[in-house]
């Protein structure tokens, strides 16, 4: 036949073996590379969970090979009964995976509504399919892209970021050190703590609300004005370990950060470790890690339990991110902005999941408990080490360890890629989450200290607590990064160093550095420290953010912001008050404790929708962790965004707070004190408050936990 002949001929349906190698191709560019290039760019996302390389290869190869190969099993199968039938399977594959390709080139120049920008998608897949069906050259192109699977699998297991975790690392070991005043070592860490939750507006700590903070101070040595070097754990806690400047480059292991606390104390002090998102104790010393011992079943099913989601906000458009599980709150890159750090939305994430799942450590609970599990008071020498994520978003607890919440929802929407714009009262309630779980980290260091009491060690500890970065809620601002305004609340973080058998307190107001924690333990321990550590510039705080210039500001105008977010807290909650105050919101706040006087039916056309059911709305027991009444959240309609709101308990006027606008919704969410409930079933009434014709206060009952 002639060429000119053969050119006019119908278009033959690939082999079936082809026909898998095409759809390999369009899976890979639909999902595998978008992924894989997320992935790269980010691998703490597999050192957080402590995945090993071989886990790692083996995932990517999986789902990079499964789904086309499942389809193509499916195809050969059709194919026994209709070769026609076959082909039309395959292009009906064909067409979802090249809809998803033009999806993820639609979303890179168009910015529009998601189910727009979805059908388009599967317009230009269905043409794109009509000619890989008839065209000889879009069917060349796809012969040719057949390779794409295996570049992007080489690219990213050899020349990403991450191709460090995929191939050997070196050994990294205790260094050769001798102590002349050896002690016990505790050290922990809390994560997303501003130094200025702690404090009054004279300076001091607050001592109501956090009498174990102000144990540490009372024993040892506060120092006042400590600034961190990273707004981010992945860089932050590194830094804090080692001594060192904050390495955007580096990622959060001992292999890349060899010179650390623990290789100085690991050849003498027996040391554990509880590190739930860096990796810098090197297993000689501690150990095999947990998850180093699960199954690669078991770690590879983790893995595509926490990418699923991951993959979702990838593919499809940013507008309906609200439809997924929420995996960016105040954090950038997981699904979001690729050039971004992954921890933080994995992170968050991360702390999701496990909180759906009932898991206590990733709220600190768990964690706390292992680490109390680990002192040994046999032991002898030893140094304990545990990273808290508290009291990091999401705000759940009170002080008294009562949970409100198993994943906080009230402020997904404030926050995007760049700022905080949440309104005023929802930042005022945003405060108040925090705050509360602030005290709730106050709960667990005291959990740490009276064991420590109990088992006689306190005195001759040294004991260092201290915190990875702040945060803030500045309306216009990026809540985690930190930049020239906000360096006082992201920037300035707690720190407190007891020394074995220290006698007297002492406050230190001079500028302090989160890098002088492991020269300063090294002093005290005797130990002359075998590498040169940061230098800590006294008149200047820099603060990394992982990406873009270094933040940089003077000391003093730090400390000055740390100061203005102290009084702004004391004006909201007051300054050297106690819980109950905190719980205290809203322009009628003057009526909480007093008893309620209602009249007047509900407006017309107002409806109330709880979000939790009955009876758990008014249903109360201390004795259990997890108590949704603390909470009062729900759907509101017929009010106006503002209007004023009061929750009675059992008759009394418990609560008050404000009818806000979450994405065109109107809802409401107020906290309930504890001192309002009783144990058991409570009257639990929502009303608006209004001022009625001279006869003062008025609450209008909108609903109630009896007529529900």
């Amino acid at each position: 036949m002639s060429d000119r002949a053969d050119k006019a001929a119908p278009l033959q349906p690939p082999s079936i073996l082809m026909g898998g190698l095409h759809l390999a191709a369009f899976w890979a560019l639909a999902i595998v590379q978008p992924l894989l290039s997320l992935l790269g760019k980010n691998p703490d996302f597999f050192v957080a969970r402590d995945n090993t390389g071989g886990q790692i290869v083996v995932f990517v190869l999986l789902i990079t090979v499964v789904p086309a190969l499942a389809a193509t099993l499916v195809e050969a199968l059709v194919n026994l009964t209709s070769p026609t039938a076959r082909w039309i399977v395959h292009l009906a594959f064909g067409w979802v995976l090249l809809s998803a390709v033009a999806l993820q080139v639609l979303k890179q120049v168009w910015d529009g509504p998601g189910w727009p920008m979805i059908v388009l998608a599967l317009v230009l897949g269905a043409l794109l399919t009509w000619a890989y069906a008839r065209a000889r050259f879009v069917r060349s192109m796809a012969d040719i892209l057949v390779i794409a699977p295996p570049v992007i699998v080489i690219s990213f297991l050899f020349f990403s970021e991450a191709s460090e975790l995929t191939t050997s690392t070196p050994e990294v070991h205790a260094k050769d050190v001798q102590a002349t005043s050896p002690a016990p070592v505790v050290m922990v860490v809390f994560d997303e703590f501003p130094g200025g939750s702690l404090m009054t507006p004279s300076g001091d700590l607050n001592h109501e609300r956090f009498p174990n903070f102000s144990t540490l101070e009372r024993d040892g040595t506060w120092y006042r004005n400590t600034a961190t070097d990273a707004s981010y754990t992945a860089i932050a806690v590194p830094s804090i370990l080692t001594g060192q400047a904050a390495d955007r480059d580096g990622l959060p292991t001992a292999a890349d950060h060899p010179d650390s606390i623990f290789t100085l104390l690991g050849g003498e002090w027996r040391t554990t470790a509880i590190e739930p998102i860096t990796q810098i104790c090197p297993e000689e010393i501690c150990g095999e890690r947990e998850r180093s011992g699960v199954g690669t079943g078991e770690a590879l099913k983790a893995l595509y339990d926490d990418l699923r989601q991951v993959s979702a906000h990838l593919l499809l458009p940013d507008s309906m991110g609200d439809s997924l599980p929420d995996i960016s709150q105040s954090f950038e890159g997981f699904g979001g902005n690729p050039q971004e750090s992954i921890e933080r939305g994995r992170a968050r994430q991360w702390v999701r999941d496990r909180l759906d799942e009932g898991d206590a450590s990733l709220d600190g609970e768990g964690d706390v408990n292992e680490f109390l599990s680990n002192l040994d008071p046999e032991a002898g020498q030893t140094f304990d080490f545990v990273h808290i994520e508290e009291p990091h978003y999401p705000w759940t607890h009170y002080p008294s360890g009562l949970r409100y919440s198993d994943g906080t929802e009230d402020f997904r929407h404030f926050v995007d890629e760049t700022s905080w714009h949440a309104p005023p009262y929802v930042t005022d309630r945003a405060h108040q989450g925090h705050l509360l779980e602030a005290g709730f980290a106050d709960h667990l260091l005291g959990r740490i200290i009276r064991a420590l009491k109990r088992e006689g060690r306190y005195d001759e500890t040294l004991i260092v607590v201290t915190a990875d970065h702040g945060g803030t809620m500045t309306p216009g601002l990026h809540r985690r990064e930190a930049n020239p305004e906000t360096m006082g609340e992201i920037g300035m973080v707690p720190l407190f160093i007891k020394a074995p058998g220290q006698k007297r307190p002492e406050i230190v107001n001079r500028p302090t550095c989160t890098t002088e924690i492991v020269p300063e333990v090294a002093s005290i321990l005797g130990i002359e420290l075998p590498w040169e550590p940061a230098a800590c510039d006294r008149a200047t705080v820099r603060v990394d953010n992982g990406t873009g210039p270094v933040v940089e500001v003077p000391f003093a105008q730090a400390i000055a912001q740390r100061d203005a977010y102290v009084e702004q807290m004391a004006a909201l909650f007051g300054g050297d008050t106690g819980w109950d105050r905190v719980l205290e919101l809203g322009p009628y706040k003057g009526l909480i404790g007093k008893r309620a006087t209602t009249g007047g039916r509900a407006p017309e056309g107002v409806t109330v929708r709880p979000e939790t059911p009955a009876p758990a709305v008014s249903m109360f027991n201390p004795r259990v962790a997890l108590n949704p009444v603390l909470r009062q959240r729900g759907l509101i309609k017929g009010l106006a965004d503002g209007a004023p709101l009061a929750v009675t308990v059992n008759g009394t006027i418990a609560a008050t707070g404000q009818v806000y606008t979450d994405k065109g919704k109107t809802m409401y969410s107020i906290l309930v004190p504890q001192w309002a409930l009783r144990p058991g079933r409570n009257e639990i009434a929502l009303n608006r408050i209004s001022n009625g014709d001279g006869r003062g206060t008025v609450l209008t009952p909108l609903w109630s936990s009896d007529g529900q």
